[in-house]
């Protein structure tokens, strides 16, 4: 592998470089990861686990995802190994144990989300959001294909969010940034990369967070990462941020359980010559408790609730519905948690591109289920259910016609090995496939 001119001069100051181990490990392919939803979990022969993440295993070779059905519906999801990190220092500092409010500031195309959203308390509020227009697309259909309904998505820079001072218990900022840590997978990373780029990209990062910090809770966390292996991109920026009197709370976790990783005060490197995984930095950070703790309000969203008759439509299709606060957006009906309902009330300012579980229209006094609802972890267990095999899965996906027929007419979900791919409507003489166009498998 040909590296960018001066790229080895430039990192080889960085702790825990090996420039010949790094150069060999360059001349392998990059290990095929994924990570399952633990609200989907299904039959697998995967054995080779990755070590610091809950579900998470490594694969022999990389399969045609596109043709695998569980994977359309949300069941696992395809994420580089060393970003799972994440996972262990969530656990870490107890994002398992209590219910909080977290931003995923960077968040598309939603890997660190759908982990955050697996790893915090059921209780907890994720904020999913992506300031770049073109990318919110790929976000929301991943967090849709989750299936949590206490996941917001939003499309704002970071300075937004300080209308919302001192609001969040966890901020999670994977900043854009020069993705040398991506080379053996990534070709464009190596030809954009320069030291201009990496300045660039510092000074980027250091804007993004004096815009997003005050919005952090005193005595919450602030998850800093990249996969830079640049000094400007990572330890620079954590030591600038030990000099404002943020606390240090990588010295609190403990690393050693996993061989490989380098474990500075500034943060967590790794490398692919000593990891099972792509370059990645990652730092935890716990902001000071001096600060008074200012409550935001203000209604932003011209939010109804849902009158009688639309609640006893749609009660029959959701589990434990007195768990939720149903609300109409746009004609539109939503499951929320009490926390979402907190979170809509009190975001004065902000535009959500999704929020709670989108369940569907109401016309003529029936609901009309949303794609959403279909992946969603609320369904009730009486609504109708037909279990295909993969030839129909796939035609499904595609969304051709699936000849599929059934002694009850009305809606129906399309399972594959028991997980839910989509809506279906029999009606006599035939069955509508309503896949989401968008979506659908084109090859």
């Amino acid at each position: 592998m040909q590296f960018p001119e001066r790229f080895i001069e430039h990192i080889s100051n960085c702790d825990g470089f090996d420039e010949i181990a790094f150069k060999e490990a360059h001349l392998s392919k990059a290990q095929v990861s994924l990570r399952l939803n633990p609200q989907k979990l299904f039959a697998h022969d995967y054995i080779d686990a990755v070590p610091w993440c809950e579900n998470a295993f490594y694969l022999s070779e990389r399969p045609q995802f596109v043709f695998d059905p569980l994977h359309h519906a949300g069941a696992y999801y395809v994420q580089e190994a060393s970003s799972m990190f994440l996972d262990f220092i969530l656990r870490s500092i107890g994002a398992d144990k209590s219910p909080g409010r977290i931003l995923d500031l960077c968040a598309s195309p939603g890997g660190k989300s759908t982990l955050i959203a697996a790893a915090m308390h059921p209780r907890s509020v994720l904020i999913s959001n992506e300031v770049i227009r073109t990318r919110v697309a790929p976000l929301k259909e991943n967090i849709t294909k989750w299936g949590n309904p206490n996941v917001i998505v939003t499309a704002h820079d970071a300075a937004q969010f300080q209308r919302m001072p001192n609001y969040f218990d966890i901020i999670v900022v994977d900043a854009p940034c020069s993705g040398s840590g991506l080379f053996r997978k990534d070709a464009h990373a190596m030809q954009e990369w320069s030291v201009d780029n990496v300045q660039m990209c510092s000074k980027r990062q250091q804007r993004i967070l004096d815009d997003i910090l005050p919005c952090l809770k005193p005595g919450g966390y602030l998850i800093y990462s990249t996969c830079s292996f640049s000094k400007e991109e990572n330890g620079d920026v954590i030591e600038n941020l030990l000099k404002q009197g943020y606390s240090n709370q990588n010295i609190n976790i403990n690393s050693s359980q996993f061989p490989g990783i380098f474990s500075a005060e500034t943060g967590f490197t790794f490398y692919p010559d000593k990891t099972r995984g792509e370059g990645f930095f990652i730092s935890v950070l716990q902001k000071n408790k001096t600060d008074e703790v200012v409550e935001t309000g203000g209604k932003q969203w011209n939010v109804t609730y849902a009158d009688k008759s639309a609640t006893a439509a749609i009660k029959p299709w959701v589990s434990a519905i007195e768990n939720y606060i149903i609300v109409n957006i746009n004609n539109t009906y939503y499951a929320c948690t009490h926390e979402v309902e907190h979170v809509i009330n009190s975001a004065s300012g902000l535009f959500f591109k999704q929020v709670g579980m989108a369940l569907g229209e109401i016309k003529n006094g029936a609901l009309i289920p949303n794609h959403a609802f279909a992946m969603s972890n609320i369904l009730s267990e009486k609504v109708l259910i037909i279990d295909v095999d993969y030839a129909t899965a796939i035609q499904y996906l595609k969304k051709n016609s699936v000849d599929l027929t059934a002694t009850e007419k009305g809606w129906y979900i399309v399972k594959h090995k028991s997980i839910s791919l989509g809506w279906i409507k029999i009606i006599p003489g035939r069955s509508n496939n309503y896949y989401p166009t968008e979506w659908r498998i084109r090859k």
